[in-house]
């Protein structure tokens, strides 16, 4: 049986400390923010913030990051579940009738929410689609979605993106927008650093990774590792045994030293492949589409412990 790898005491590991005090975007923004990921939030907010809905957890938080004082983000989907497989609720077309702005990413990330504004606001608020303008990498000839699990691809786009329809809400907040893209485009170049560093450590013939679904082509390619393989390409949908059998032997040929999967999905395919494969080590609880628990409850929170647990078991 492999085992479940924590994050070592290094340098990302301190970095977690400092993370855990985060907040949760999508428990809203009636709680305070002291953690340095981020503009303190106050409590309560501003009678005069613009309410913002994101599609995901992790939207949410990068948003109130640059909206400070004068935004209220929420999620759609809650914490520690994925956009992909989410099924909209009948309160999530009215959480967005008096939303000022919906922010999704695209690329196929999260079209449920086509039917949720056509069915909730007829398609009249104000739509920022993150992913407008990214150049895309494809994964078996589909275009993936998960800009923002490379740091550097947040600071060049998300935020000036978010900062600018802000600014359109709200003209007099964009000297705060401006400071705050500063501000957490810093704090994304450190964390770039670290990451750097820390992947560093890890000998190049381990930096290969095999994941439980396709989310780590930008991050693979901004940080030089390797995808060996994807045990699901399509969410929702197992692959066959064929498949399988081909992924154990690509996986055997390539010589992995671990299998990864998200928090969010059932880690048996995942033993499954390792067991096959003769892996004797499995991270079960990676974050990618949504925050989960501190200290991955916010953006560089939950970076930092993706990256924390990676570099363990790979190094």
């Amino acid at each position: 049986m492999g085992q479940v790898m924590r994050p070592s005491r290094n340098r990302l590991g301190t970095a977690l400390l400092v993370a855990a005090a985060g907040w949760t975007a999508a428990c809203g923004a009636g709680a305070e923010r002291s953690d340095p990921a981020g503009p303190s939030i106050p409590n309560p907010p501003r009678t005069d913030a613009i309410k913002v809905v994101t599609t995901t957890t992790v939207f949410a938080d990068i948003v109130q990051n640059i909206g400070g004082s004068r935004v209220v983000a929420t999620s759609i989907i809650p914490p520690g579940v994925g956009p992909e497989d989410y099924e909209p609720k009948p309160d999530d077309a009215k959480s967005l009738a008096d939303a000022a702005l919906v922010v999704s990413n695209g690329v196929g990330l999260d079209d449920f929410l086509d039917r949720l504004l056509a069915s909730g606001t007829g398609g009249q608020t104000p739509h920022l689609v993150l992913g407008d303008g990214i150049p895309v990498l494809t994964v078996d000839g589909a275009p993936n979605p998960h800009f923002w699990l490379d740091p550097t691809i947040v600071k060049r786009y998300y935020l000036p993106a978010i900062a600018a329809k802000l600014t359109q809400l709200d003209p007099a907040g964009k000297s705060e927008f401006d400071a705050n893209v500063i501000a957490f485009g810093a704090q994304l170049t450190q964390l770039d650093t670290e990451v750097t560093d820390e992947v560093a450590t890890i000998p190049v013939a381990n930096r290969k990774l095999v994941t439980f679904h396709d989310a780590f082509p930008y991050f693979a390619k901004h940080y030089g590792f390797e995808l060996v393989g994807v045990i699901l390409h399509n969410v929702g949908q197992d692959p066959s045994a064929a498949d399988l059998a081909a992924l154990v032997d690509k996986v055997k040929a390539a010589g992995v030293k671990a299998v990864f999967s998200e928090a969010q999905f059932s880690p048996k395919l995942s033993q499954t492949l390792a067991d096959e494969a003769g892996i004797t080590t499995v991270v079960t609880t990676l974050y990618n589409d949504a925050l989960g628990p501190a200290p991955a409850d916010t953006y560089l929170g939950l970076m930092r412990w993706n990256v924390g647990q990676i570099v363990q078991a790979l190094r």
